[in-house]
């Protein structure tokens, strides 16, 4: 791959903050931060500091189907320093090869496969079922561990942060003196992560690209650097990306979306706004307030005055005051607190009803991304 500021690098931020155990990178595609943490992690194994675990959120992403073609941009064997020129996924491991060409019939073929793995694939959603032995035991440890995709426009795991740790315990088990490296791989697919408020990366870090944070933690000397990329500004009019977006995703309605694949945008679904005339012919029945992501919206319960259908709009709110009502997630000594949705409260049975009629509206689409992931996480409250 081609060095350029266009091109994020792994080895300069180790370099420039070597002694964070977590590294939690969001960029849009075509930043090579993936291919970047994966050639470092390769070149730590031949340096003999460990594996590499590769993890994702679903056992489907780790099938071999899609893991096959996982390092085919990397350079394995400048990496192996000519050992091996390919890297081979089976059975959830990951093994060095070496393929050359027949001399009679020109096809490919495997001359040599180290037997001992360079790292392993491992889901979240099948771990605590698959969990056993100490897999790193007899190959070194794991001196990096990395979550790819951790944003999702989808659906979260029920206590997906749990699930994590767990796997992140089984993995380094006491293996404290190995310095493993944690990284989080994410697309600005949605402001709403679960795992923003437990490593302490807030709204205001989410903001702008271009920016680092290093979290330090009481009573600790752990820390978290979280890096937002976006696309360098004197390259954005001319490089190969933006290049590819004006050629290919230019679409009048579609900017925003089709900018996050270059650029670092965030890619939100877009949302069903609601015309101002009907706004303005509408009576407000009530007002119901949600607390999420950090962040405070308002959804106004309204009256179409021409034929009396009902709706919600959603928009950006301060804080309720002293006996309104708010949708919560955790329950709280305060008899207003409305936890989660299917709670009975009438308001909570009025938003579910008109929900189901799909009348809801939002100010804008990081409203409706706020309000979509409250909901997701909301429909996990058991009760």
């Amino acid at each position: 791959m081609k060095k350029s500021s266009q091109f994020w690098e792994a080895e300069k931020l180790l370099k420039e903050k070597p002694n964070a155990r977590y590294y939690f990178i969001l960029s849009g595609r075509s930043r090579g931060k993936t291919y970047s943490v994966l050639r470092n992690a390769l070149t730590d194994q031949q340096r003999k500091k460990g594996m590499f675990a590769y993890i994702r959120r679903h056992d489907e992403d780790i099938k071999q189907k899609n893991l096959q073609e996982l390092f085919s941009p990397q350079n394995i064997s400048k990496i192996t320093k000519g050992n091996f020129n390919k890297i081979a996924f089976w059975r959830g491991f990951f093994y060095f090869e070496q393929w050359e060409a027949n001399e009679e019939t020109g096809i490919l073929e495997r001359v040599a496969k180290n037997p001992e793995p360079c790292g392993v694939a491992l889901s979240l959603n099948t771990w605590e079922r698959d969990k056993g032995q100490d897999i790193g035991a007899a190959y070194g440890g794991f001196k990096n561990i990395i979550f790819d995709e951790a944003i999702t426009g989808m659906n979260y795991l029920a206590d997906e942060f749990q699930k994590f740790k767990n796997v992140i315990s089984s993995l380094v088990r006491t293996r404290t003196e190995q310095d493993t490296k944690i990284w989080f791989l994410a697309n600005p697919l949605s402001k709403w992560c679960p795992y923003f408020p437990e490593l302490g990366i807030t709204k205001e870090m989410i903001k702008t690209p271009n920016k680092r944070y290093e979290i330090k933690y009481p009573d600790t000397n752990m820390t978290t650097v979280f890096e937002y990329i976006g696309s360098p500004e004197e390259e954005a009019a001319n490089n190969a990306q933006s290049k590819v977006f004006e050629t290919f995703f230019a679409f009048p309605n579609s900017q925003g979306k089709s900018k996050s694949i270059t650029e670092g945008f965030w890619e939100l679904e877009d949302s069903c706004h609601l015309p101002s005339t009907v706004y303005k012919n509408s009576s407000r029945i009530f007002q119901v307030f949600m607390y999420f992501g950090e962040e405070w919206i308002r959804g106004e319960v309204m009256r179409y005055n021409e034929n009396d259908t009902y709706y919600v709009v959603w928009s950006p709110s301060r804080q309720p005051k002293k006996g309104e009502y708010y949708f919560i997630l955790n329950a709280v000594p305060d008899r207003y607190a409305i936890v989660g949705t299917r709670t009975g409260h009438p308001y909570a049975e009025l938003i579910n009803k008109i929900s189901r009629t799909n009348q809801i509206y939002y100010s804008d689409n990081s409203v409706a991304d706020l309000y979509h992931g409250f909901i997701k996480e909301a429909n996990k409250i058991v009760r």
